[in-house]
């Protein structure tokens, strides 16, 4: 139901993800209407598990791309009516008392970890966290924590920051002059009290367990909040009306779920992204795993309940860099994607690879998978190739998904009556119909790619006063695509799938004896 029609009705969003930047411009009814798109380098230097990237590098892709877009496309700037922004997640850096960086970002891919002795927590805490059986895995998380390595490794920048702060954060404050954030972009491991959907109380283990105090976070908003004018300095930069107002959404994955999902409870989303994950939106706080928490939704006093793939169809692409130069190679001759190649040429390896499964726990976890996980891949025989390989990483990365969805039915009390998949995974046609042989439902894509794009743009649009709220936005701005039914493969697939789903409880003792 639209509220008001304005002159200047597109919507422009900015999506910086893991891999490339875009800008991206909506009308009111969810169509694209022009887009540019920068890859980014996510990372200054990968030195071993090492991910740090330059804040200002940050803002000057995104300042190049708003300029591409008017560049490239038909449309001006007089055509907005306003602006928003969607990240990456768990990206950590500094800012000293004029919100200036005086940190790298430490992006999520960062796995480096304190090596050091860690801080002891008060014992009342301990004795907690031994009782609950969660003394090993509350270890992981303060040595995987970005702002316990920055105190190890850097004490003196960390105990000088007036704010410790997301990319998000960030690019909000170089956006409007305004050093805030989104509630529903606070993932990551920061005192975030998840179910509270604010900082933690004073009296929170979270402070004792994480190098930060509570003057150092940034204030926070809800999504959908109207910040105003941007500000000059950025409308200099980029050749946007000054007047131009900024809205905010949330992280990536929030505005990719919420825009996949709809007013039924019976749709369950899937992204087939870097991160690959399972999710589902509900009113009441709800564990997919005990201790593991509910992220917050764009839609105010809501949560996604979601299970997460760390290093998802990213699995995909390091088989590709590590042991496909000759597929590239391929591929650049027929000027596709490693991807879109590797995805033609597995069509000839039957379902379940000849025996040869996969098991994606490659990245560590503080619940689920746990600290200990490993990747597995099992029944290797000679007759096996490099596309067998690639096959079962794709056929692995989705019954994984299919043990998380099962998972999440069993826990808010559904049964899902289809799928909707988000996420580069899902520009393939091939691997849509393994997903729904797979997932035994009928999956779909909604009507356009730029699925985190399009929530962040439904939240700009109830923010200007378009929508009256979220759900009768999304309502408007989304509508069903491609549908991809079982086929006879999914009998075969399901038989596997109950082999598959006990790899990892089968080796998790052995993982935890050599972690």
């Amino acid at each position: 139901m639209t509220i008001e029609s304005k002159t200047n009705s597109y919507f422009l969003a900015l999506d910086y993800g893991t891999q490339s930047v875009r800008a991206l411009v909506f009308d009111a009814k969810g169509t694209l209407i022009a887009k540019a798109q920068r890859r980014v380098e996510s990372h200054i230097f990968a030195n071993d598990a090492s991910a740090e990237q330059s804040p200002q590098y940050c803002y000057n892709q995104l300042v190049a791309v708003i300029r591409q877009l008017f560049e490239d496309n038909k449309i001006e700037p007089e055509q907005l009516s306003g602006i928003t922004l969607t990240t990456q997640r768990a990206c950590i850096l500094l800012f000293d008392k004029d919100a200036k960086p005086i940190s790298n970002l430490y992006m999520w891919s960062d796995r480096r970890l304190v090596v050091g002795k860690l801080p002891k927590m008060s014992w009342y805490f301990r004795l907690m966290f031994k009782f609950a059986g969660l003394s090993r895995r509350m270890e992981f998380l303060r040595r995987a924590a970005k702002v316990n390595y920055l105190q190890e490794n850097h004490s003196e920048l960390i105990q000088g920051a007036d704010k410790i702060g997301m990319l998000s954060g960030y690019l909000i404050s170089r956006i409007t002059g305004k050093l805030v954030d989104s509630k529903a972009s606070q993932v990551g491991y920061l005192p975030f009290d998840y179910k509270g959907l604010g900082w933690a109380k004073p009296s929170s283990w979270r402070w004792q367990a994480l190098a930060c105090t509570r003057e150092q976070m940034l204030p926070l908003v809800e999504a959908g909040t109207n910040l105003g004018a941007i500000s000059p300095s950025f409308a200099a930069d980029t050749g946007l009306p000054v007047e131009l107002e900024f809205v905010t959404s949330g992280a990536d994955k929030a505005c990719e779920v919420f825009s996949t999902l709809s007013s039924s409870s019976k749709v369950m989303s899937v992204s087939l992204g870097s991160a690959a994950t399972v999710c589902i939106e509900t009113k009441g706080y709800q564990e997919a795993y005990r201790y593991m928490p509910a992220f917050p939704s764009i839609n105010p006093a809501h949560y996604l309940c979601e299970i997460a793939i760390e290093r998802g169809f990213w699995l995909l692409s390091w088989f590709i860099n590590e042991f496909g130069q000759q597929e590239q190679a391929e591929a650049s001759r027929l000027g596709l994607t490693s991807e879109e190649y590797i995805c033609r040429i597995i069509q000839d390896i039957p379902p379940g690879c000849d025996g040869l499964l996969l098991s994606p726990t490659w990245a560590q976890g503080v619940i689920y998978p746990g600290p200990e996980a490993r990747g597995v891949m099992v029944g290797f025989t000679p007759e096996h190739s490099r596309k067998h390989l690639y096959r079962a990483c794709i056929e692995g990365i989705l019954f994984s998904l299919k043990a998380a969805m099962e998972r999440l039915e069993s826990k808010v009390c559904l049964s899902a009556e289809k799928v909707r998949v988000s996420g580069g995974g899902a520009q393939s046609d091939i691997i849509m119909q393994m997903a729904a042989d797979i997932f035994a439902k009928p999956t779909e894509r909604i009507h356009l790619y730029e699925a985190s794009g399009l929530g962040a743009a439904i939240c700009l649009a109830t923010g200007l006063g378009h929508y009256q709220d979220l759900n009768h936005a999304r309502e408007q701005m989304v509508k069903s695509g491609d549908r991809f039914e079982p086929s006879n493969n999914s009998v075969q697939y399901q038989s596997l799938y109950r082999v598959h789903r006990k790899i990892y409880p089968s080796i998790q003792p052995l993982l935890v004896q050599m972690a």
